[in-house]
């Protein structure tokens, strides 16, 4: 089971655990030498499927110490922790048991203890016992990050010295015919062709052999009834990878199984793109090239540079020179350059990145001359010249406005209470006509409504009478309504 932890918050609780054990003495003077943190022991041969413990201890350069903290790095694909034992430890205060990953091959131990602390030149801080997974060369090394803590009540960081230790991992001793190849000779190496040539040693007496060829490191081959006399063959991976040749002897019955590694890798790292800092350096300076890649499989080797003067055409073809990022390069007169950096994996596969960048010429006599007002072009900057100019006539004008002498303020104010005095009777005028208009259309509404309602009242009547006989049209004389109807023309006034 993989344990992992917070290293920040881990780090803040290991100082207040350094702080807090020291209050109890009084400040310690400092020694001269610093602490170490160590690896016991540091060298190693072990079989692959094997454990071996290794321990971390600390040597405190005579000072007092109470607070430690140790990150370590261990190659995943070659070891495994078993258990990271804190039994034989002087730490008594753990700030969190030690923790591990086999995924990302990392240890961490924090922890300490109370004031007066310890002054040791070999405590020991843990052990891990680690099982060896497959063969070649483990190294473990402390990370940064790790601390050894004075007891000086201000957590002192006293680490000067960080070692390290390197284990050699082999395959145990053939049980079967010991197997070489003339292809693929060093079983540590990464190859890039995956055809393989393998022989192997007669056994005494034996009448064939089974071999097979896959990425189990601890395959047995089957008992075949058809086993070959035959002592060497050749095998084709078909990806690449850790690879592993098994072979064993049939004599009177069938014998023990030798085991061959092969480590293929025939993919470049991946690509990738170099960068210069700045970007456009000045004639003279010496600009930093960075560049970083990864590989997948046997991992980087190292990388390689090559400068090219694009603008020198008599410039020979310059080598290629080992280097790591980031690189200072040589001062450089104005022109184009080209950097090709060369990555190289454990096996030989190499990728390329290539940038080029521009040295540009010194500037002489103006600016303005050479680069146009604000990286802009010469239309542009009239443009922006009358824009200003407008800009600072109206701030003119404002201010003036802002300057006028109160007398004047005082005429404005006048003449606007005036005009809103000719509007507001205007608007009464208005209001009026509007006023008279609607009277107007209402009377008329009204006596058209009159006329409408005796209309309708007349032919109401006419259709409510009873027929009747016609009347003479001049009635007799002694009737009142003859009298009535016909007035007597001697009676009427004379005309004027």
């Amino acid at each position: 089971m993989e344990v992992q932890h917070d290293k920040p918050r881990l780090s803040i609780g290991l100082a207040l655990l350094s702080l807090l054990a020291a209050l109890l003495l009084p400040v310690q003077s400092r020694a001269a030498d610093g602490a170490s943190l160590l690896f016991t022991p540091t060298t190693g041969s072990f079989t692959v499927g094997s454990t071996f413990n290794v321990s971390i201890a600390v040597n405190t350069g005579g000072n007092s110490i109470n607070a430690i903290r140790a990150d370590i790095k261990f190659p995943a694909n070659k070891l495994q922790v078993v258990n990271p034992s804190a039994g034989t430890s002087f730490i008594s205060i753990w700030v969190n048991q030690p923790a591990f990953s086999n995924t990302a091959g990392t240890i961490s131990f924090q922890g300490g203890l109370p004031s007066p602390g310890i002054k040791t030149d070999s405590g020991i801080v843990s052990t891990i016992t680690f099982r060896a997974t497959s063969p070649g060369v483990a190294k473990l090394t402390f990370q940064e990050g790790s601390q050894v803590l004075a007891n000086d009540g201000q957590g002192t960081d006293l680490l000067t010295s960080k070692g390290d230790a390197t284990f050699t991992l082999n395959l145990a001793a053939p049980e079967g015919p010991i197997v070489t190849s003339s292809s693929h000779p060093d079983q540590n190496a990464w190859y890039q062709n995956r055809t393989v040539n393998l022989e192997w040693d007669e056994v005494a007496g034996a009448v064939g052999y089974s071999y097979t060829f896959d990425q189990n490191p601890r395959t047995t081959p089957p008992e075949r009834d058809d086993a070959t006399p035959a002592r060497s063959t050749t095998v084709t991976a078909d990806k690449d990878g850790r690879w592993y040749f098994h072979v064993r002897a049939k004599v009177a019955s069938w014998g023990g199984t030798s085991h061959f590694p092969v480590l293929l890798d025939s993919t470049a790292p991946a690509g990738f793109t170099p960068s210069i800092d700045p970007p456009s350096p000045e004639p003279g300076k010496r600009p930093e090239l960075k560049f970083l890649t990864t590989d997948a499989m046997s991992g980087l080797e190292h990388y390689e540079t090559q400068l090219i003067a694009l603008d020198d055409p008599n410039q020979a073809t310059p080598f290629f020179v080992e280097q790591t990022s980031p690189v200072r390069l040589p001062e450089l007169q104005a022109g184009r350059y080209q950097v090709i950096v060369r990555a190289f994996d454990q096996a030989g596969n190499s990728t390329d990145g290539r940038v080029e960048f521009t040295v540009a010429a010194t500037q002489t006599g103006a600016v303005i001359t050479r680069i146009p007002l604000l990286q802009n072009t010469f239309i542009t900057n009239i443009a922006f010249i009358v824009l200003l100019v407008v800009v600072i006539g109206l701030l003119v004008w404002l201010i003036v406005r802002h300057r006028r002498r109160p007398s004047d303020v005082i005429h404005d104010i006048q003449r606007l209470e005036k005009e809103t005095v000719e509007k507001e009777s205007e608007l009464l005028r208005t209001i009026q006509a509007a006023r008279q208009m609607e009277s107007s259309i209402e009377t008329q509404v009204q006596h058209q409504q009159a006329r409408e309602n005796i209309q309708q009242q007349i032919s109401v009547q006419q259709a409510d009478q009873p027929a009747t006989p016609a009347q003479p049209e001049t009635p007799p004389s002694g009737e009142p309504g003859a009298d009535f109807l016909h007035t007597d023309q001697s009676k009427q006034p004379p005309p004027a």
